[in-house]
């Protein structure tokens, strides 16, 4: 089985590959760029988007959203990490959180659609800590991986292999979830 995994973003395909080749599914990437409402929250973009394309495609689709949320600023920067990191950097991320609660939050909401049928949704949570220094820059990771620390873990998120971050990140509790709702349907 192949599921269509509407994104541009490479490490999501690898993580998102890596968690439902458990279950026989191979993920076939389609970097089609959709509009994203980020005055939404990151379930009302995942359903749009997934609802939408799955019409405009006419293949069953995926589409994930992630936020990020930083305990000492709850709602923020939810639905917009990549455009928070592009304005602000490493600096300005360390600068925002000093003297602040250091504990964050990834939230991912991934919409499975098929054409003429409601969107399906599976949502997964990452609780840490931002730290305070970049961990392995010449890594090729997203950007929040080297400066974030699970909860009950010692290392950043880039110190980890694909393995061991699916086995408890959200992305990976996600594509769990989809792989055995894949499974289930097909019985």
């Amino acid at each position: 089985m192949i599921i269509n995994f509407v994104t541009t973003n490479k490490h999501k395909v690898s993580e998102a590959g890596q968690a439902l080749s458990a279950f026989g599914i191979d993920v076939k990437q389609l970097d089609v760029e959709y509009e994203e409402n980020h005055d939404a929250d990151i379930k009302e973009i995942a359903l749009t988007a997934a609802s939408k394309l799955s019409q405009d495609l006419q293949i069953p689709i995926v589409v994930e959203d992630t936020g990020l949320y930083f305990d000492a600023f709850p709602k923020f920067p939810g639905a917009m990490p990549r455009f928070v990191f592009n304005s602000l950097d490493y600096k300005g991320i360390f600068k925002l959180l000093a003297d602040e609660d250091r504990g964050a939050y990834f939230k991912t909401v991934a919409a499975y659609c098929a054409p003429g049928n409601k969107p399906v949704t599976f949502t997964g949570t990452m609780k840490g800590k931002i730290t305070d220094v970049i961990h392995n820059e010449d890594t090729d990771a997203m950007p929040y991986d080297r400066i974030f620390i699970p909860t009950g873990e010692t290392k950043t998120i880039s110190d980890m292999t694909l393995e061991k971050k699916n086995s408890f990140s959200q992305r990976g509790k996600v594509f769990k979830q989809l792989g055995e709702y894949l499974v289930a349907a097909k019985k």
